[in-house]
């Protein structure tokens, strides 16, 4: 027994259906693995500047592009690589688009590519998915303009392109003005170039950038004001003169003195003004004025058989004023006058001649005035001794005794020691012989002349005039002595001695030197007043003994010989009064 089977085959069209079912299910199963998988990435097919972004977070591919593409040369490379021309019409800058401030934004591309595909319509977002996997999606970056850079690069060409605005000058040369007018300056215009830069940069213009300027001023423009004035100083030589003496400012000097400087007006304008140096004129007139300069001098007098016999003249003094020379020579300077070119003598017709305003000053005793003076008899006598004294403490004695020889004292006035002796060196007549400093006896010069200043203290004394200022020595020196207590020490310029002449008539002072017998005094003449002085004894007090003898090491004797240089005495407090009556 047999059997037989029979297969029946499926029609075409359930084979297809079932393969069409089979690949929706697919396609479904892509779809939303795609989704799952994309949710919150950049797509598929998603390029900038043919870098793929797919499968990227917004945050990732923000920082992709910035680091792919934020660099100098990857924003040439993709923004253009021509370089920008500016011109100042004579030179040429060329600078690249980065130099100029363009910049690019990527956080806008890296949203616009992470929101691709994923908004709109449920078929909108199936659309851009299909078109970007499909055909890819390329996307651009956003051009910018970064004002802090372009600012950078004008700070670099503003040196090279600005020109500093010119003042007008005047200067001279060769005794000739030499005038140079003003000169605008330029700036660049910061404002203006910002635009140009902005605009050519971001593709909104083309060619060439034209640099943008503003003019400038300069401070000082007017010239003719100094020019004038400096062709007025330079017009002709300057004659100065006193008496029969004149001195000469040729034409040359007086250019090397010309001073040009700015002055400011009242209205705020600065303007050039021409004047002379006070300076180097200064200069010019200091030798002229130890030329012309003169103290006046008191004339004196000996008093010999009741009447004055001049033994030197007085003289007025003479004192030239710089100031107002200085003010004189100015005002000269700048009066009209024809301009004379190549002048050559200051002596010249057509030199201006000044005449130096100099102070002439009258002397306080006046050899014309003898008869005034009332001068007639001895007033009073101071007298000492000065035995024992070495060769050059006597010359010292001389020296400093002539200079009191004849000395009047007006009425009223003070006797000065200092003011009449002036300097104690070698050069004026003085040596060295023993003094007293810092309380010891030393070789110094001058010494003795505190023989001079203590007789005529003891003249002033015994005349009753008040004493202004006197001072004892620091010690007891037997050349002053007796009595003790009328000394008086002087040490230029602060230990002075002086007294007052308080009579009517004035007062003569003449010395009487005997070398024989080693005496000094000064005689006092005038006319007598009713009161006569009386020494009482000094009061000693506070008397301490002396010590024993001190002898000091002196190099510049020879071996075995001792030299004595002062005496012991005893140290004490003196009083001297005196007793000062009228009749």
């Amino acid at each position: 027994m047999s059997f037989q089977s029979t297969v029946r085959s499926l029609p075409r069209a359930f084979l297809f259906l079932y393969a069409l079912l089979g690949l929706a299910c697919l396609v479904t199963a892509f779809i939303g693995a795609y989704q799952f998988f994309y949710s919150d990435r950049v797509i598929l097919g998603v390029n900038v500047f043919g870098e793929s972004l797919s499968g990227m977070t917004r945050a990732e591919a923000q920082q992709f592009l910035e680091n792919k593409f934020g660099q100098p040369d990857q924003i040439l490379a993709h923004f253009g690589g021509q370089a920008i021309v500016l011109t100042d019409g004579a030179r040429v800058w060329r600078a690249y688009p980065w130099e100029l401030g363009l910049r690019v934004n990527y956080a806008p591309v890296a949203d616009h590519a992470a929101s691709l595909g994923h908004r709109g319509a449920w078929n909108e977002i199936i659309a851009d998915q299909a078109r970007c996997l499909w055909s890819r999606c390329d996307l651009g970056g956003e051009a910018q303009f970064d004002d802090a850079t372009a600012h950078a690069y004008l700070g670099w060409i503003a040196p090279q392109v600005e020109r500093e605005p010119r003042d007008a000058t005047v200067r001279i040369e060769n005794a000739r003005v030499i005038a140079t007018a003003a000169q605008k300056g330029r700036a660049l215009d910061g404002d203006a170039m910002l635009a140009r830069l902005r605009a050519r940069v971001l593709g909104q213009t083309s060619g060439a950038i034209e640099i943008a300027f503003r003019e400038t001023d300069p401070l000082i423009t007017d010239v003719e004001t100094a020019r004038k004035q400096a062709d007025a100083i330079l017009s002709a030589p300057i004659l100065l003169t006193f008496n029969e003496r004149a001195w000469a400012l040729d034409r040359a000097m007086l250019a090397q003195m010309i001073l040009i400087a700015p002055q400011q007006d009242a209205d705020g304008k600065v303007r050039l003004v021409a004047s002379l140096d006070r300076a180097q004129l200064a200069t010019f007139l200091a030798p002229i004025a130890r030329e012309v300069n003169q103290p006046a001098r008191d004339a004196r007098f000996r008093f010999e058989n009741g009447a004055l016999a001049v033994t030197v003249p007085s003289q007025s003094g003479q004192l030239l004023e710089p100031d107002a020379a200085a003010k004189q020579i100015e005002q000269q300077l700048f009066a009209t006058a024809a301009r004379s070119i190549g002048v050559a003598s200051p002596r010249d017709a057509n030199a201006r001649t000044i005449a130096l305003p100099v102070k002439i000053t009258k002397p306080t005793i006046a050899m014309e005035d003898a008869a005034k003076f009332g001068i007639k008899e001895l007033v009073t006598r101071g007298e000492s001794n000065f035995r024992g004294s070495s060769a050059g403490r006597i010359q010292n004695i001389r020296t400093a005794t002539d200079y009191y020889d004849g000395v009047v004292i007006p009425p009223g006035g003070t006797f000065s020691f200092v003011q009449l002796l002036g300097e104690v060196v070698e050069a004026n007549g003085f040596d060295d012989a023993y003094i007293i400093f810092e309380d010891r006896t030393v070789l110094g010069p001058g010494g003795g002349v505190c023989q001079v200043s203590s007789t005529i203290f003891r003249a002033a004394f015994f005349g009753g005039f008040p004493i202004v200022e006197r001072w004892a020595h620091a010690y007891r020196v037997g050349f002053y002595e007796p009595p003790v207590g009328l000394d008086a020490t002087v040490f230029a310029p602060t230990v002075d001695l002086k007294f007052k002449n308080d009579l009517d008539s004035y007062l003569l002072i003449q010395p009487k030197l005997d070398l024989k017998n080693f005496s000094l005094a000064f005689n006092f003449y005038g006319t007598k007043s009713n009161r006569t002085v009386e020494m009482e004894e000094p009061i000693k007090e506070n008397i301490i003994p002396h010590g024993a003898d001190v002898y000091t090491d002196d190099p510049t004797l020879k071996k075995g010989i001792t030299k004595q240089v002062d005496f012991a005495h005893d140290g004490m407090d003196v009083t001297v009064n005196w007793l000062d009556n009228w009749t």
